[in-house]
């Protein structure tokens, strides 16, 4: 799923005129590979609830996390970690790509500077061997000297080179046959036909142009230049052209390529040589924003659509929203008005977005929706309370999506409709057959969240465990007044570890003021658990 950062323009970090989605080389040049073997990591549980990728590619779901690369090959019933992996540099993933046995998943962190902290690129971990063996691949940067470029007639065109991985983020990659391509905000659209051992800068439409193609002079004379003998150059700075921030990239195959910035989205049919660019701005029926985040690509009944997550770039009639063409972007329809979208998923003539208010669920291209904004999984007593979906993925009639507070799916057919019952997969310390108990985050704060309570009855009689034990959970102040009675004698299942909900109110629903609070769980007759919840607004 993809954070909002400002700057200023220098010579060597390249600093925009808009901020990087919530959420935001040179020509060939020489990249360091390292190749190791695997030192990963199983466990039963994802790595993290921050999760901002899902992609499944033949029954095995892979997570990009902020704790790192995980996979599952048992439908989520455990996990395998690569965040020990040397190949992986940091534990950001940003993006990650699926084809055959070959995976690019690509890292960033948040790099701390004088004017603030800034979204720093850290390269690429790279399999192609179905993640047994991984290589890293450095971050493309330019060197200082490469400024001159060639385009078709044009032999001499002058662009800023990007030197530094600050603000060098790649957001999107797309593997086809024989090529990789990264989308990244600061060195825009750049291509691989060798594992990323060399890459080639891909020249999109500068802003004052809907199209480019390798036979335009994008030269000028001087006016005193009757005879035309001196050709002037314009020197192209990426920093003044929104179309050469790169934000999302799709190969449909090796010719035909999508490329979403910041100024549209652009099409090429030709393997990246000619480019033709839509927007808001320069179409009848236009997409909604400029800035396009996510591209998708959804094949049915003969139909290719082509969808984009458009958001607000810098003209005041951009707007949030989806919009989709069934005629390779000459008309474009627009659904989900003003609601800001992640990411795409299909199956058949089914589409699910991701969006900032939930999960939607279309089989008529937008002219109706079913819509989760609340997760919940009663057996496990989980519930995901943000609305906020981030990555969607699709494993036969399953659903998959991902979200800041953990992963969920459920399954989609005609005999369990979309979203009827969920399960989801969430990070947290098990205590197992311990006596103990913790309650997270702590601090919390009632405004914005709800506190967890952690538990499990498995303490119980392990041997001779029950299907449910009967649970009280009582909320007390510093000076042990009850304040909340949470459960009285629920029944709750022996087969999970459970989270209850607090919501920082009282019984009679005042919101408890700041300070020390502490919480009782009985379990049937056995011996109480304590612990302690601090409250923080």
């Amino acid at each position: 799923m993809r954070k909002p950062l400002r700057g200023l323009i220098r010579p060597l970090i390249i600093v925009f005129i808009f901020s990087y989605a919530q959420l935001a080389l040179s020509q060939k040049q020489l990249l360091k590979n390292f190749k190791i073997g695997t030192t990963n990591t199983n466990a039963s549980l994802p790595p993290s609830n921050s999760v901002s990728q899902i992609k499944i590619s033949d029954s095995v779901i892979w997570l990009g996390t902020n704790k790192g690369l995980a996979r599952s090959a048992d439908r989520g019933k455990s996990w395998l970690s690569f965040r020990s992996d040397s190949a992986f540099t940091q534990d950001g993933i940003f993006a990650i790509d699926i084809r055959d046995d070959t995976i690019w998943a690509a890292m960033g962190y948040e790099k701390d500077l004088n004017e603030g902290s800034v979204q720093t690129g850290s390269g690429y971990a790279v399999s192609t061997d179905a993640g047994v063996t991984w290589l890293h691949v450095n971050q493309p940067v330019d060197q200082r000297a490469d400024s001159i470029i060639s385009y078709g007639i044009n032999d001499s065109l002058r662009i800023l080179p990007v030197i530094v991985p600050e603000q060098n983020v790649t957001f999107d990659v797309s593997l086809s046959p024989r090529t990789t391509w990264v989308a990244s905000w600061a060195s825009g659209l750049r291509k691989s036909t060798d594992q990323g051992q060399t890459w080639q800068r891909i020249l999109l439409p500068f802003d004052n142009l809907n199209s480019i193609r390798p036979t335009d002079t994008l030269w000028t004379y001087a006016m005193n230049d009757t005879l035309k003998q001196q050709r002037i150059f314009q020197r192209f700075d990426p920093r003044r052209h929104n179309n050469l921030l790169a934000f999302a990239v799709h190969a449909v195959d090796n010719d035909t390529i999508w490329c979403g910035t910041a100024g549209g989205i652009n099409k090429s049919t030709d393997g990246g040589i000619s480019w033709v660019k839509f927007n808001r701005n320069n179409q009848a029926s236009p997409i909604l924003g400029n800035w396009v985040i996510a591209i998708g690509e959804q094949r049915s009944q003969g139909i290719s659509r082509i969808w984009t997550t458009n958001w607000k770039a810098d003209d005041p009639d951009e707007q949030f929203g989806v919009s989709y063409t069934e005629d390779g972007g000459r008309l474009w329809k627009n659904i989900l008005h003003g609601i800001r979208a992640y990411d795409f998923a299909f199956k058949d003539s089914i589409a699910y977005i991701a969006t900032e208010a939930g999960i939607y669920r279309t089989v008529d291209a937008g002219l109706s929706f079913l819509k989760f904004s609340t997760i919940s999984d009663p057996a496990r007593r989980q519930i995901i309370v943000s609305p906020k979906v981030y990555t969607v993925d699709i494993m036969g009639d399953t659903v998959w999506i991902g979200t800041d507070d953990g992963i969920a799916s459920t399954i989609d057919n005609a005999s369990q409709p979309f979203g009827s019952s969920w399960v989801i997969h969430r990070r947290y310390q098990p205590v197992g057959t311990t006596k103990s108990t913790y309650s997270y985050p702590n601090p919390f704060s009632p405004n914005f969240e709800s506190v967890r309570i952690h538990y499990s009855t498995q303490h119980m009689n392990p041997n001779q465990l029950t299907p449910s034990q009967a649970v009280s959970i009582d909320i007390f102040d510093y000076s042990m007044n009850r304040v909340r009675s949470l459960i009285n004698g629920a029944q709750r299942s022996s087969a999970y570890e459970i989270d209850e909900l607090w919501d920082g109110r009282t019984d009679d629903g005042r919101l408890v003021a700041n300070g020390v609070y502490f919480y009782r769980i009985k379990i049937e007759n056995d011996e109480p658990l304590f612990g302690k919840i601090f409250v923080l607004q």
